[in-house]
């Protein structure tokens, strides 16, 4: 589609717009901060930040079929809106771009104290790799969100915050000793740096609780054991997808109860944005380079409640991909 409808044609040493279509001709100022309209054929992108806005206003969360409880239908749908609508007002800082449904975005209407914020950051390591959760996605994370609600990191708080792992899906079967070995391996490897991170803003109350998703009660376990050794604080919340489970296990609800873990039900896909789904929403609006380079690094998912009345007043997706 076309981005941006103009007659005239406006010439600025960057870009112009002819025939109501807006082109990029770069000058050689890779490194400046610059506002590009839209057609970006000629920019390889390393890095991409896309802010989905609220899709409670722009309808994409509408489009979601709540008959596919295990679906990332919503997300796509919003990603696809960003790109077809705000992809004239991106941001480029070098290689990387940022696109944002700024309309969307801004601060809370209200005293924060009204509201309730829940986030769900969902890590795309690609499977079996070998390395840890990063730290600093977590860290841009959390400053992606200070932004989409115009926050400082002095006056944000998240009263709910979920960890979802790569690749995690839940198991009511009971582990076997190999799989208890790799699991606790994996904990203590890939998982506990970043939960010692999120427990320290747990401690400093930037969280308000902590949880994790689709963790079995062995899995919670084993979390539990590394968290204390290292005088973390342990889960407070974990969700299941009933799709995978259609009863609880009767011991994880026992567990859960005698640990103070609240058991929540979602409906998150467990692969929520894999690179192929990334690759054909990116196709039409960047270069062939730019969309083979970009894999997703995260997916943060946020809603934010108005808690005397029970109802949602946001909710939107924050996208990282990058080239490593």
């Amino acid at each position: 589609m076309t981005a941006v409808q103009a007659t005239d044609d406006i010439h600025n040493g960057q870009h112009y717009f002819t025939n109501g279509k807006a082109n990029y001709h770069g000058n050689g100022t890779q490194n400046r901060d610059r506002v590009l309209p839209a057609a970006f054929s000629k920019d390889v992108f390393s890095h991409l930040t896309l802010f989905t806005g609220n899709t409670m206003v722009t309808g994409t969360t509408g489009l979601l079929n709540t008959s596919l409880k295990k679906s990332n239908q919503e997300l796509v749908s919003a990603i696809d809106h960003a790109l077809s609508w705000s992809l004239e007002s991106a941001q480029i800082h070098g290689r990387a771009i940022t696109i944002a449904d700024s309309s969307t975005l801004g601060p809370l209407e209200e005293d924060r104290s009204k509201y309730e914020i829940t986030v769900k950051l969902f890590f795309l390591s690609p499977h079996g790799s070998s390395e840890p959760l990063s730290v600093d996605h977590l860290h841009n994370a959390i400053q992606h969100l200070e932004t989409a609600l115009a926050a400082t990191s002095t006056n944000i708080k998240i009263d709910h915050f979920i960890l979802a792992i790569p690749n995690q899906t839940f198991d009511e079967n009971e582990l076997d000793s190999s799989e208890i070995e790799h699991f606790t391996e994996d904990v203590q490897s890939l998982y506990l740096p970043i939960w010692k991170r999120l427990s320290e803003l747990r401690q400093t109350g930037k969280i308000g609780r902590l949880g994790v998703s689709e963790f079995s009660k062995q899995q919670l376990e084993i979390l539990k054991a590394a968290a204390v050794q290292v005088e973390a604080v342990v889960p407070e919340i974990n969700q299941v997808n009933l799709e995978d489970c259609c009863v609880l296990p009767k011991g994880l609800i026992e567990y859960a109860k005698a640990e103070g873990i609240e058991l929540l039900t979602h409906g998150d896909s467990s692969d929520i944005l894999p690179k192929s789904t990334l690759a054909s929403l990116l196709q039409p609006h960047l270069a062939a380079t730019s969309v083979s380079l970009l894999e997703p690094n995260f997916v943060l998912k946020y809603s934010v409640l108005i808690s005397s009345r029970g109802l949602i007043s946001r909710k939107g997706y924050i996208v990282d991909a990058g080239s490593e």
